[in-house]
């Protein structure tokens, strides 16, 4: 059974609720006799899947207690940092630029011992990724097909007379925002401040700064398009919204996300036998109903799921990632340079 501890103020009264009974539940001994996985990863749709579905098939397989703590990626680093060296996790939960920020945090590249990383597509693991990629997401041209019928490029975001849903720069996606409109006005990897300039010129544009954000600009219908996750997209469609899914003709962009392995994991065994877990087709099956795309090539997906997906080596090896070593020493400048002229 895993033991939930949740860092997430979100999640906090739940989690506290089930860790409140664990010693009301069996006997603490034989609890104890089992070696333990001290695990961080997300909260939400994801936690669900973990808690009811991943979590306890792998339990079972090997009889291994999964410690289990709810913290966004972007919170584990500093922890990871402030530690110097000391066990916190056995197995992080990352997305890849944030891996590639803790580079010197990681444990030296385990695909070898990982048998299921030879059936996940090169472009998700490493050494092209800074973590163990699990999850492929996909940023779509999102947008209203009443407002926007048709997006043929990125510049419809432009050129159109349309209300733009802007991601803020403090994440992943909202640098990759500012890179594509660097990109189209003049600006390249190494100087992203055209971009800013670009933003400021949308005819009218509304910041969000989550998902959750950006789900409810669409929802009340506050923004016509924007650079927007193509699964949240997708459920939204199921809702009922006349979305889009587009993907202009210079490409799209995205982000694996996936796992990664502490120097400092107190259990290097039981981390092994997780992320080789994270990486093959079972678990990775099992987020498919969350439209979760797989990295694993061998996830058959059901024909009901299959055209919301991102499947095959072709999609998935498209979806490209910008160049972190080169975007991220330029981040705090951006955000400064983006709160005096943005806000």
């Amino acid at each position: 059974m895993s033991r939930p501890l949740n860092l997430n103020r979100r999640h906090f009264l739940a989690s506290t609720m089930a860790v409140g009974a664990m010693p009301m539940l069996g006997s603490p001994l034989v609890a104890q006799s089992r070696p333990q996985l001290q695990l961080q990863s997300l909260g939400g749709a994801y936690e669900k899947i973990l808690r009811e579905t991943a979590i306890p098939a792998f339990e079972a397989a090997h009889n291994i207690e999964v410690v289990f703590t709810v913290e966004d990626d972007v919170a584990m680093l500093p922890r990871l940092i402030a530690a110097r060296g000391r066990p916190v996790y056995d197995v992080v939960t990352c997305d890849n630029p944030v891996a590639f920020a803790g580079a010197e945090l990681w444990a030296e590249d385990q695909t070898a011992n990982l048998p299921n990383a030879a059936d996940v597509y090169a472009s998700s693991r490493p050494p092209v990724t800074a973590n163990y990629g699990v999850i492929v997401y996909e940023y779509a041209f999102v947008h209203d097909k009443d407002k926007l019928p048709n997006v043929e490029s990125w510049m419809d975001l432009w050129t159109n007379d349309i209300v733009v849903g802007v991601p803020h720069i403090s994440q992943a996606y909202g640098l990759t925002f500012l890179y594509i409109a660097a990109m189209l006005h003049g600006g390249s990897a190494e100087d992203l401040t055209p971009g800013i300039e670009a933003i400021k010129k949308l005819k009218n544009f509304k910041i969000y700064k989550n998902v959750s954000e950006g789900l409810n600009l669409f929802q009340q219908k506050e923004v016509d398009a924007a650079l927007f996750y193509s699964h949240r997209a997708q459920q939204m469609i199921d809702m009922g919204l006349n979305l889009g899914r587009a993907k202009p003709k210079e490409g799209t962009w995205g982000q694996r996300t996936g796992a990664q392995i502490p120097k400092s994991a107190a259990n290097m065994e039981a981390a092994l036998l997780w992320v080789n877990y994270m990486m093959g087709p079972e678990y990775q099956t099992a987020f498919l109903p969350g439209l979760y795309s797989p990295t694993n090539s061998k996830v058959v997906a059901p024909p009901e799921l299959a055209p919301k997906l991102l499947l095959g080596q072709d999609v998935v090896d498209a979806i490209r990632e910008m160049d972190w070593a080169v975007i991220l020493p330029q981040r705090d400048k951006l955000v400064d340079l983006w709160t005096r002229e943005i806000g």
